[in-house]
């Protein structure tokens, strides 16, 4: 049991496992050479994680999300998926903070070098996927 989950004996298993599988996925990635994850529970129903997945290129994804458990399901109320190259650069930043409400997919959105766009809720494969992605074109430009 993880150490702040003591205080709240009967958390939902759902929140667990739901870190777990958080944690599972991004440390499977062939691309992730070190990652880091800290949980804490904040109710029996609520919780959230913040973590971070180094790259083989230097670059880094901090994580963040707030779950909640209603009427038995999982929700990620607030997520916030940060990811910069290896000088700390913004390369893009996908969260659901409601600070842009001009954007039609609000609160859900994509922040970019020099702007914001629309976004849904991103799963974590397809941000590892989108990840991967420039970590692979970075390489082979770097071959030409």
């Amino acid at each position: 049991m993880e150490p702040d989950q003591r205080r709240f004996e009967r958390t939902d298993n759902k929140i667990k496992r739901h870190f777990d599988r958080l944690e599972k996925t991004i440390g499977d990635d062939p691309l992730v050479v070190l990652s880091d994850f800290h949980r804490v529970y904040t109710s029996p129903a609520t919780a959230f994680v913040k973590g971070k997945a180094r790259f083989i290129n230097n670059s880094l994804l901090n994580i963040f999300q707030h779950v909640r458990i209603n009427e038995g399901k999982l929700f990620i109320s607030d997520y916030r998926y940060h990811y910069m190259d290896s000088a700390s650069s913004l390369i893009f930043r996908y969260d659901n903070a409601e600070h842009h409400p001009e954007i039609k997919t609000s609160p859900h959105h994509k922040h970019l070098p020099s702007c914001k766009i629309e976004s849904a809720n991103i799963s974590i494969k397809k941000l590892l996927t989108e990840i991967n992605q420039k970590i692979i074109e970075e390489i082979i430009t770097g071959l030409n």
